[in-house]
């Protein structure tokens, strides 16, 4: 079994049907799953949320709501967004690949699944922010409801939580992207220190894809101290050692 650590975080980015919200929030009753946060949703109070939801008022009553995508993906180490169409720069998952993905991480990982709005999914600015994409193949219509494409992730994340080569890597400390965000400023402060010309559409796309990669900690560190060197000369200071 998945330990509490090892939940995923659900994210909705700006969902505008409250009737979808409740049957998300029985979804993840079902999957025994309490960490979800909305961005921007609608008031739920008084709403079909609270009717849909009726048989997961508990869990529907835990939804977190914020302002910003980076601020619902605070303290996550990995973004798995959900979306109906393929990447630019790189190939979507299948769901069907969740659960052997999910076991790669480790016990460290603070997963997110993201799942865009029911209109018009995930914006680009919005994927540039994930590890990695993941589609879940239709027949006819190209894209599910919302609740639907919850259901499928969180049956796929957990379906083989009791198979046996469930083993774990041995233990990672993966960066958050709060840290990664930190790290893509202070090289874009060494840019510009260094008469790099900014802004620079093809540079932000590659600082973008590069730090949504999965980066160890122990490598952020590496890289801080790589820019932080870089400013002392910039500065004219010399070398600042370690």
């Amino acid at each position: 079994m998945l330990d509490e650590k090892h939940l995923p975080r659900v994210v909705l980015m700006r969902p505008g049907n409250p009737a979808n919200i409740g049957f998300v929030a029985r979804a993840l009753s079902n999957f025994g799953v309490e960490d979800w946060v909305a961005v921007a949703p609608p008031e739920l109070r008084g709403s079909e949320a609270e009717k849909t939801g009726a048989p997961a008022r508990e869990t529907l009553d835990t939804l977190r709501t914020v302002a910003s995508l980076p601020e619902a993906l605070k303290e996550c180490t990995h973004v798995l967004g959900f979306t109906a169409r393929s990447g630019k720069h790189r190939r979507s998952l299948s769901v069907t690949e969740l659960s052997t993905l999910q076991r790669k991480l480790g016990p460290e990982a603070r997963p997110a699944l993201l799942f865009g709005r029911e209109d018009r999914g995930l914006e680009a600015d919005e994927t540039a922010l994930c590890t990695d994409l993941i589609t879940i193949p239709t027949r006819g219509l190209a894209s599910l409801n919302l609740s639907h494409a919850v259901t499928v992730a969180l049956y796929e994340w957990f379906r083989d939580e009791d198979s046996t080569g469930n083993e774990f890597p041995e233990k990672v400390r993966w960066s958050k992207l709060e840290e990664k965000t930190r790290l893509r400023g202070k090289i874009e402060a060494a840019l510009e220190k260094s008469g790099y010309p900014l802004p620079d559409q093809h540079l932000g796309g590659a600082l973008s894809r590069l730090l949504a990669l999965p980066v160890e900690a122990r490598d952020l560190r590496v890289l801080e101290r790589i820019i932080r060197h870089a400013d002392w000369c910039l500065d004219g200071k010399g070398n600042p050692g370690s």
